[in-house]
């Protein structure tokens, strides 16, 4: 999940994180009126069989509610364009940190979050975390680079990404398909409809200011800016989503 890198760093210990925290959380961040909706649509319950349940439920509203459901809200809108949108779902839990800040002990708590693919889209195998580290990622953790370095290098040339076998990605518009890295690469449909959720509150909540063709939306949730030409981001349990429309990135972990 994207939230899982956030709502570690914002616990002393996130694994005896408690469901006093998460209502508190909930609460503080959404008031409490949308604070009992949300806990009935995520319960900490649901979380049950990971090493911190509240934690993770924290980790997934996070997700949801700032990265995924923004950037599907971008994929819909990217619909009316004359644009290619084209969508992936990383689901790979790296083998090194990426960052000198992470131990290796926090891998598997952290999962597929965000930044996590960082070092795979920009071929960066070795020395991890940069610059002086030791680790190196596997044989098929390569391959997987690879496959992801070809896609944004196709963008680039092409307009479109396509696999490391020269095979065109299915546009998001067929389906919501995209593509699912882990150790097998195929195409799916990229479940978000927990997003339907958090439209209604966007749609009730919002207030919109039109200047200079830059529409600032405020919302008790987040405040996003946005323009013609603006991307979201976004990511969900131990996977990261990511989008590109036309030849703009836009990252999404779920």
């Amino acid at each position: 999940m994207e939230g899982v890198l956030f709502a570690v760093s914002s616990f002393s210990n996130p694994l005896t994180v408690t469901s006093v925290d998460y209502n508190n959380y909930l609460n503080i961040t959404f008031g409490a009126v949308l604070a009992s909706s949300i806990s009935a649509l995520y319960p900490i319950s649901m979380f049950n069989s990971t090493v911190a349940p509240a934690m993770y439920a924290i980790a997934a509203v996070i997700t949801d509610a700032e990265y995924a459901c923004p950037a599907r809200r971008a994929l819909k809108t990217s619909l009316t364009s004359q644009l290619g949108t084209y969508a992936y779902l990383w689901n790979h839990v790296t083998s090194c940190p990426w960052e000198p800040s992470i131990p290796s002990g926090l891998l598997s708590v952290l999962g597929a979050t965000h930044t996590s693919e960082l070092a795979f889209v920009f071929g960066v195998t070795s020395n991890l975390p940069r610059p002086n580290g030791t680790c190196a990622l596997s044989t098929s953790e390569q391959m997987l680079s690879t496959e992801i370095v070809t896609a944004w290098q196709s963008m680039s040339k092409n307009g479109y990404p396509t696999l490391a076998n020269g095979s065109k990605w299915l546009d998001w518009s067929q389906g919501g398909q995209g593509v699912r890295f882990d150790g097998n690469l195929t195409f799916r449909i990229i479940n978000m409809t927990q997003c339907d959720f958090w439209d209604a509150i966007q749609t009730v909540t919002t207030t919109a200011a039109t200047t200079n063709n830059t529409t600032l939306m405020t919302t008790n949730l987040i405040t996003v800016a946005t323009t013609s030409t603006t991307g979201a981001a976004t990511s969900y349990l131990s996977s990261t989503t990511g989008f590109v429309l036309a030849t703009v990135v836009v990252l999404i972990h779920m």
